[in-house]
C-alpha cells in the first residue's frame, strides 16, 4: 500500500507531525486541567474505573471528560485520542 510522502524529506507526512503542525494543533486544542489529568492516566493504561478511583470521582465523570477530549481532538475513540495526544506531546505513554 502506498503512503503519502513529503516532497522534501521522503518521510510519511502524517505519522510524525512537524513542529509547526504540533504548535498549531496545540494552540487550537484547549484542555481543562481535569481533562489533562484523565488523559495522562489513560496514557498509563488505566481504565475509566481505575482513573475514577485515583481521582476520587465517578466512572461516568471520567467518561464525560474522555468524551470532551474526543470532541476537542476530532476523533471517535479513546485510543485515537491517546494516540493524537501522544503525537502532540501532551502525554507520554508508559
Amino acid at each position: 500500500m502506498h503512503q503519502p510522502q513529503s516532497a522534501t524529506s521522503g518521510q510519511s507526512t502524517y505519522l510524525q507531525p512537524d513542529a509547526q503542525t504540533k504548535e498549531n494543533a496545540l494552540s487550537a486544542i484547549k484542555l481543562t486541567p481535569k481533562e489533562k489529568e484523565v488523559l495522562a492516566w489513560g496514557a498509563q493504561g488505566k481504565t475509566s474505573w481505575e482513573i475514577a478511583l485515583i481521582l476520587k470521582c465517578t466512572e461516568s465523570g471520567v467518561n464525560f471528560h474522555f468524551g470532551n477530549i474526543r470532541l476537542k481532538f476530532g476523533v471517535s475513540s479513546r485510543s485515537a485520542a491517546l494516540i493524537k495526544a501522544t503525537a502532540l506531546g501532551l502525554v507520554t505513554p508508559f
